[in-house]
């Protein structure tokens, strides 16, 4: 029979090493029927819907702490307290997952998280994504069972106790009872319903899935369709400037028209530009008559410090010495006023008859 191309159920069962090169993988369908088996590296596992990987019970230890049935937000205070005393080595790197309850007993599974994360970042390096993890003593249904695995035989009590053992005939003599069922081929025993999850909500729980053409599909309509707003975005904004430059050309154009009444505009802002140059010329061209005019009217050697003509006025600044002496000539150029400006020095102001 044909090993199947793809597979709604995909289990790894984990090394106790640190690292492997290839792994036990098992396919099952969507009953949790075993399908097909075998050993493959971690980057040419079959296509498979939910991936789910068990770990090694070498690297896992099962406590039962005394633990208030409705721990709540509390419980993960309440289990690291008397892990403490328990568990050797460093404190930090016990990853502590809390399984079933039992009146007042509670089964928590206790790894390294050091090893339990290098493992996950391993299979994410080679593109895996894991739905759920849990031990292999999970898959020790019933009461008194054991089984054999690549690290020995591990057993599980009536009462949840488990164990692991490197002969068969130490499970009786450990545990007291002479009655044990064999569960034969564990990794091919259906998957446990409501047992523990290693993973404790730190990873995404979303099943891993084989690419997907159609997906990219997807993306290319989604990349389209942004593209399409864009230029629909650009569009409007293009219309928006587009109306104001117009509104502002045409009150442009009426401004013109009402400062230079009868002028014909062809364009309003380059001639706007040359009334402002010929106004600016003919404002210098009266300024510098004006000042030719009080000069002549003076004619006295006088040595204004500041003169300034605007607006069909001449303002002049001299010093006190020159306006006392030369006071009748200042007079007879046209009567100004005088004011007073910094220390030592007059201002005259003279208006020109228009």
């Amino acid at each position: 029979m044909s090993t199947p191309a793809h597979f709604p159920l995909l289990r790894l069962a984990l090394s106790a090493q640190d690292e492997q090169s290839r792994c036990n993988w098992f396919g099952f369908d969507a009953a949790g029927k075993l399908l097909a088996q075998g050993e493959a590296p971690l980057t040419t596992l079959p296509a498979h819907d939910e991936l789910e990987v068990v770990l090694p019970a070498k690297r896992l230890a099962a406590h039962h702490l005394s633990l208030p049935a409705q721990a709540g937000k509390h419980l993960d205070a309440l289990i690291s307290q008397p892990l403490e005393d328990r568990a050797l080595g460093d404190k930090a790197d016990i990853l502590s997952i809390p399984g079933a309850q039992s009146g007042t007993q509670r089964q928590v599974w206790v790894c390294s998280r050091q090893w339990f994360e290098g493992q996950l970042a391993r299979l994410s390096a080679a593109g895996l994504r894991v739905g759920r993890a849990f031990p292999e003593f999970e898959l020790l249904a019933g009461t008194n069972a054991y089984a054999a695995t690549p690290d020995g035989f591990i057993f599980r009590t009536s009462d949840g106790r488990t164990g692991l053992v490197s002969t068969e005939a130490l499970i009786p003599a450990l545990t007291g009872s002479p009655n044990w069922r064999l569960v034969p081929e564990l990794y091919h025993q259906p998957r446990p319903a409501g047992g523990v999850d290693m993973l404790g909500g730190r990873v995404s729980q979303h099943p891993s899935k084989a690419f997907d053409p159609r997906s990219l599909r997807r993306a290319g309509l989604m990349l389209l369709l942004t593209g399409v707003l864009l230029l629909l975005s650009q569009i409007v904004h293009w219309r928006q400037l587009e109306s104001r430059e117009l509104r502002l050309q045409h009150e442009i154009r009426q401004t013109f028209a009402t400062r230079f009444p009868g002028t014909p505009i062809v364009d309003p802002v380059l001639q706007w530009e040359s009334k402002r140059r010929e106004q600016s010329a003919r404002s210098n061209g009266d300024a510098l008559d004006a000042v030719l005019t009080i000069a002549t009217k003076i004619n006295a050697p006088i040595h204004p410090r500041a003169i300034e003509a605007r607006d069909g006025q001449v303002r002049m600044t001299l010093t006190d010495t020159e306006v006392a002496q030369f006071k009748a000539q200042l007079d007879n150029a046209g009567s100004p006023e005088s004011s007073p400006a910094q220390t030592g020095f007059t201002r005259l102001l003279y208006r020109l008859a228009r």
